[in-house]
């Protein structure tokens, strides 16, 4: 009894309680692996960093060089420039002010950390960018004196200027003739640390972890402290360092601090780019973290293989049990109810809720049908109702048009016109009389759409034109009764009895793809852009067109919505007008034999 009052029921506080117990199980295992991997992931998270940031430093740095060496070829070039350098020449005092004039141009516009510029013959004479300052200053104890003639591109390390003046580089840059292409001397340029410390500051390790700059000599070309600038490494605490090795990272104890060092080497200068930063940050790593964790949940999914299917015992069988009883009910058995089967509290609501929704099933099954039922009774009432409204629309209209051109004959001509328009009126109306939502063939419209034509004509004999051209092989499909009369009465009404009959009206037709298209086209005023797209937006709501058909309106509308109604989408009229010019009304419909 004590037992029983103490079980887990519910699922969700068994797999909370299996979960806990595991999480402990694999915290415990983690421990005993983390200070192994904890060690390993900071030195290779710090390598791949201090690489990644090496090599953009390496690029940024001898970008910036090239871009200083390649700016100076139109100062170098110039021809006062190459005859300064040359022996032979004998410079000018306007010459030399030129010259210099040039050089402060070029500072101005180009680099203006350039602290002073100096043109080197082989000769060793030399001028000076501020050569009016000091005009008897010696340069031989300037590091860049030593190694001119040099036919090679140099970054010399850092130099201080006189005992308390700034840090600066010099380049050195061969100078050749643009005649033969002899070496003539060199371009000194000598220039600050600010775009080197901006690049090297920016680019931070951590919060305190920074990079600095030594050169092949072991001197440092920058460092943050700028009192060690220039002095050599040997002489300051970072004695200990050992960069002579692989360039992997290593663990150094500075002033009882923990360093991790790794260092590169510039292909161009081959100065090395030391990175170093406080191995207590570099701990605080996300890798490391992501590392541990993945491998504590490595542990846990092998623990939960091996204890969930002792776990899936107990619930395993209601699922199926569950999943039976659906998977009768999807074969149509609505009599398939959920017995108890199972003390977990979960399986007994499942059971439960699957027994309601079986019955609420049922329940929507038979609205459904009975809605179904309903809905296919109003759309043949509407079908209907809207078939009738249609019919009693086009009749009276043609009787209408018809009488009144009799009338007109009647006045101007004597019996045989008279008795003719009266035949071709009584065939028409006959046709139209004999109403069926049924198809004719194309042959029977347009037999009784000539007749009509010949009631235009002999109203207006010597202006009015018309054509039929239709091949024979198009006769036999059917087409929906009356669709392309009530178009051309329209054509008669809009076009030709505007210009007083004197117009043309062509009806044609051709085969598009398994469709075939009748054209009706007149050579009218044409339709106006307002009422095309009012028409259109009528033909493509079902509603508004049965609504404005069944309020008396007859036209192009009541001839869609009949096309539309038995053919279906994408068939029915297309309206096309050519301002001034007319317009064109194409009918679609299925091709095919009668």
């Amino acid at each position: 009894m004590k037992l029983s009052r103490f079980q887990i029921k519910s699922i969700k506080h068994r797999m909370i309680f299996l979960f806990l117990a595991l999480s402990i199980v694999s915290i415990g295992m983690t421990a005993l692996f983390s200070h192994y991997y904890y060690s390993k992931a900071v030195k290779e998270d710090f390598d791949l960093i201090t690489a990644e940031a090496t090599s953009r430093l390496n690029h940024h740095l001898e970008f910036y060089f090239k871009q200083m060496k390649n700016s100076t070829n139109t100062l170098i070039n110039t021809t006062l420039t190459q005859k300064w350098l040359t022996k032979e020449y004998v410079p000018r005092p306007e010459d030399i002010n030129e010259i210099e004039m040039e050089m402060k141009t070029y500072v101005s516009f180009n680099f203006p950390e350039i602290i002073n510029m100096y043109l080197v013959s082989n000769d060793k004479r030399i001028l000076s960018l501020f050569n009016d300052i000091n005009r008897n200053r010696t340069y031989q104890n300037d590091p860049w004196y030593e190694v001119v003639p040099n036919p090679e591109v140099m970054i010399l390390p850092t130099q201080r200027l006189e005992n308390s003046g700034p840090f600066v580089l010099n380049m050195v840059i061969p100078i050749h003739s643009t005649q033969n292409l002899e070496m003539l001397g060199n371009l000194i340029i000598q220039f600050s640390l600010s775009e080197v410390e901006a690049t090297l500051t920016e680019s931070k390790l951590g919060k305190s972890g920074f990079f600095f700059i030594l050169s092949e000599e072991d001197t440092f070309v920058y460092h943050p402290n700028k009192e060690w600038i220039g002095k050599l490494r040997t002489e300051t605490e970072l004695n200990k360092l050992n960069l002579d090795d692989q360039m992997e990272a290593k663990l150094y104890s500075i002033n009882g601090t923990s360093y991790l060092v790794s260092y590169g080497i510039s292909d161009k200068t081959g100065w090395k780019i030391v990175s170093i930063v406080p191995y207590a940050e570099m701990a605080d790593n996300l890798q490391s973290a992501v590392q541990s964790t993945l491998i504590m949940f490595i542990i846990i999914a092998v623990v939960i293989m091996i204890l969930i299917p002792l776990l899936l015992r107990q619930f395993i069988n209601p699922i199926k049990y569950t999943k039976s009883l659906m998977e009768s009910v999807a074969m149509g058995n609505l009599n398939a109810r959920a017995q108890k089967n199972s003390t977990i509290h979960e399986f007994q609501v499942l059971n439960n809720s699957f027994n309601k929704m079986v019955e609420q099933l049922i329940i929507l099954m038979e609205e459904v049908s009975y809605y179904k039922v309903k809905e296919v009774e109003l759309q043949l009432k509407q079908s209907e109702a809207t078939i009738r409204a249609l019919q009693n629309q086009i009749n009276p209209h043609l009787l209408y048009n018809t009488l009144d051109i009799i009338k007109s004959i009647a006045y101007l001509e004597d019996v045989p016109l008279i008795e003719k328009i009266a035949h071709n009126l009584a065939d028409v109306y006959r046709y139209a009389a004999k109403w069926s939502y049924d198809e004719v063939t194309l042959a029977e419209e347009l037999q009784i759409l000539t007749k009509y034509l010949e009631i235009i004509h002999i109203r207006y004999p010597k202006k009015f034109e018309s054509s039929v051209r239709v091949h024979d092989k198009f006769l036999s499909c059917p087409i929906i009764k009356l669709s392309i009369q009530p178009i051309v009465e329209n054509a008669v009404k809009y076009a030709v009895e505007p210009k007083g009959g004197d117009a043309v009206i062509i009806i044609t037709a051709y085969q598009s793809q398994s469709d075939l298209v009748i054209e009706i086209a007149d050579n009218g005023p044409g339709i106006a852009d307002d009422k095309v797209a009012g028409l259109e937006d009528q033909f493509n709501n079902r509603s508004s067109n049965e609504q404005s058909l069944l309020s008396g309106t007859i036209g192009l509308a009541n001839v869609h919505a009949r096309l539309l109604m038995k053919y279906g989408e994408g068939y029915g009229l297309e309206l096309n007008s050519f301002p001034n010019r007319g317009s064109v009304i194409s009918i679609r419909i299925p091709f095919r034999s009668s």
